[in-house]
């Protein structure tokens, strides 16, 4: 049993349980019908003013930090990524658009070694399958992302056992899990940091069991530095052992478009690392975990609106310049493209016959697997070429 993390009690509401995955995207759906606004906020309004406090207390020293890692600084003591790009560049999966067994076969052609394969929490009747899809790649590294849902949130103990289980059956070929997945978007079933925060010190009791084992978090979508900060500076028991995210900059087009006049893909990473060198929580090794563009005329597969989606000569260029900032940063261990097979934002397309198209993203990521990485005059010529 457990011991008891202070998380509520499952709740009795029905609609805890009900499905809302969006099997074309590959996300849950919206929950605004069935959790209100005002639904979402009871009991969390003060974990998110615990969250804007901490951010506004430490803020001054992450932008000390950053202005020095802008500067050239690079803390002796932080992970860097190795010269060797197949351990740099990875590709995460899901066994819903494609099978296993095609998949893997699409893994050994493309090249790539590091493998991030999502794995859902309300699925542990496929828990066989995924295990046999990891089998079959005995040449692969393998992150295990364990996606969450409400009920798993709220009933901790639910949350241990099947946890407890997932690891057993992938130990020791796995020892890599990502806990958690997208836990600022309400939709993902997390109201609160507070919230996911006592979901993730459940993994702590693994280690007793399983003292190599690494836990990656706490995977924020997007350039949200507020629930970043909080889950990285906490009082909690949860220590993540590699810190991922998923740092998406699709809405800016080109990853060196800026964000609020400052911020460009590569001040990103900066912010985000200033922010893993102050907390209290977190080693010093920094994942991308997921990144992607959605692709234009793709409804209902890709994950955002028409606006944001691109052409897939645009993605492909994106992909090529986000590797290019990742690598030349120094500061990232190793960034993952979600995923290798969908209509909406996959490397390789699905036609309606079934068959499988390769896009000019997937060429661009096999190139940069197998050849070298400009170097950094190179890059500081590009960007000047397309104004950052």
């Amino acid at each position: 049993m457990p011991p008891d993390h202070g998380g509520e009690k499952l709740d009795s509401d029905p609609k805890v349980n009900q499905s809302t995955w969006d099997a074309f995207s590959e996300q849950p759906y919206p929950i605004r019908r069935q959790f209100s606004v005002l639904h979402r906020l009871k009991g969390s309004f003060w974990s998110h003013v615990k969250s804007a406090l901490t951010s506004l207390v430490v803020f001054p020293a992450i932008i000390l930090v950053q202005g020095a890692l802008s500067l050239g600084y690079r803390p002796k003591n932080w992970k860097r990524r190795t010269e060797d790009r197949s351990d740099f560049m990875g590709v995460a999966v899901a066994l819903h658009s494609c099978d296993g067994p095609r998949l893997a076969r699409e893994i050994e052609a493309l090249g790539v070694r590091q493998i991030l394969l999502r794995f859902a929490i309300w699925e542990m009747d496929r828990l066989e399958e995924h295990w046999g899809f990891v089998e079959s790649l005995p040449d692969c590294e393998f992150v295990l992302c364990v996606m969450q849902d409400r009920q798993h949130i709220l009933d901790h103990e639910l949350w241990y056992k099947n946890l407890n289980t997932i690891v057993k059956r992938f130990w020791p070929r796995i020892k890599d899990y990502q806990i958690g997945q997208g836990i600022n978007r309400s939709k993902w079933g997390v109201f609160s940091s507070d919230e996911f925060l006592a979901f993730a010190s459940v993994a702590e009791d693994l280690r007793g069991d399983y003292p190599e084992i690494h836990l990656v978090g706490p995977c924020v979508l997007d350039f949200e530095p507020i629930p970043f900060i909080r889950s990285l500076l906490n009082g909690y028991r949860i220590k993540w052992d590699v810190v991922g995210c998923a740092l998406y900059v699709d809405r800016r087009g080109c990853p060196r478009n800026r964000q609020l006049l400052i911020f460009d893909f590569t001040q990103k990473i900066y912010h985000f690392v200033a922010c893993v060198l102050c907390s209290n929580r977190a080693s010093h090794r920094f994942w991308i975990t997921e990144v992607n563009w959605p692709l234009e005329d793709q409804s209902p597969y890709a994950p955002t609106g028409e606006k944001e989606c691109v052409s897939e000569d645009d993605a492909g260029t994106y992909l090529k310049r986000y590797y290019e900032d990742a690598w030349e940063s120094g500061l990232v261990e190793r960034v993952y493209w979600w995923q290798l097979v969908s209509k909406g934002f996959g490397l390789i397309d699905v036609e309606d016959d079934g068959s499988l198209r390769y896009r000019l993203a997937y060429y661009e990521f096999k190139k940069m697997l197998v050849s070298n990485l400009p170097k950094p005059a190179q890059l500081v010529e590009e960007k000047e070429a397309v104004g950052r």
